[in-house]
């Protein structure tokens, strides 16, 4: 990426245990086990674990880690759906797919990132290995084990191959639904982000439409891809303090929302003036 390499990226491969966190429940049988900076979540269905993103290769003894904390044996591990094929997302599919038998899942858009165009990945220090995907999304078919079931919604922008997720839960008796915006960064939609990668801008116009259509989902626990997103560790830290802070049905709106500014400041002003 350049010079839109995340800093922090970088420095979380450098020294990965400075951005440990303690892994958290956040309701029913959805689980926070990612780092400080980028996500990752862990779904017990009841008939095997599903891990949504891997974060980066050298994180990936973290994760591990976390699962374990939390009392589950990481080979129950059945499905890694992968919300996009950037670095920070995918970095770790291989080695926790090698190690669990977990299926990975993917958006087939992003294939030839890991064929074609590997430099897409943003690889920190070139460090990464190549993975084999199972299965690609369907838009309109749901990714079933045990209890859950996820809907994977294909929305090009931030890649070609991004998706979000949308799945039930339930706790106390009640049913709440989840969302997850698969890559709602902004930073590969600038122009000097498509000249030096040769990416079509379309996918400006194709990020915009896609936070109308999201911006339409109904959503009762928001969830970040990166914990900036939805306040995810600030939620954390009030766990037992009254109400599941987790439950936010205005949340997921209102990360669209203020997406939105974003893209029109940074996106949108730019083209206007280039």
């Amino acid at each position: 990426m350049g010079a839109l390499l995340s800093v922090n990226m970088a420095d979380i491969c450098e020294r990965p245990w400075e951005y440990a966190v303690e892994p958290f429940h956040i309701a029913g049988g959805l689980y926070y086990v990612g780092n400080s900076w980028v996500s990752v979540y862990l779904i017990d269905t009841g008939d095997g674990l599903i891990l949504i993103d891997t974060a980066m290769p050298q994180t990936a003894y973290l994760i591990l880690e976390g699962i374990r904390k939390l009392g589950f044996d990481p080979k129950e591990i059945k499905m890694i759906l992968l919300s996009h094929a950037h670095y920070d997302h995918c970095g770790s599919a291989k080695m926790l797919a090698e190690y669990t038998g977990a299926k990975i899942y993917m958006g087939k858009e992003d294939l030839f990132f890991l064929t074609e165009r590997p430099e897409l990945v943003h690889a920190v220090q070139n460090w990464f290995v190549p993975f084999k995907v199972d299965e690609c999304y369907e838009e309109g078919k749901a990714i079933e084990l045990g209890s859950v079931k996820i809907e994977a919604k294909h929305c090009p922008g931030h890649t070609p191959g991004t998706y979000s997720f949308f799945f039930d839960i339930q706790e106390d008796g009640k049913t709440y639904r989840c969302g997850m915006h698969g890559g709602i960064g902004v930073n590969t939609l600038v122009d000097a982000y498509f000249e030096e990668t040769g990416l079509p801008v379309k996918l400006r116009d194709d990020f915009e439409e896609n936070l109308f259509r999201m911006r339409r989902e109904r959503v009762d626990i928001p969830l970040g891809s990166h914990t900036n997103h939805c306040d995810m560790l600030g939620k954390a830290a009030r766990i037992g303090m009254g109400t599941n802070p987790f439950i936010e049905p205005e949340g997921f709106g209102n990360l669209i929302d203020a997406r939105y500014e974003d893209f029109l400041h940074y996106c949108r002003r730019e083209r206007k003036t280039s």
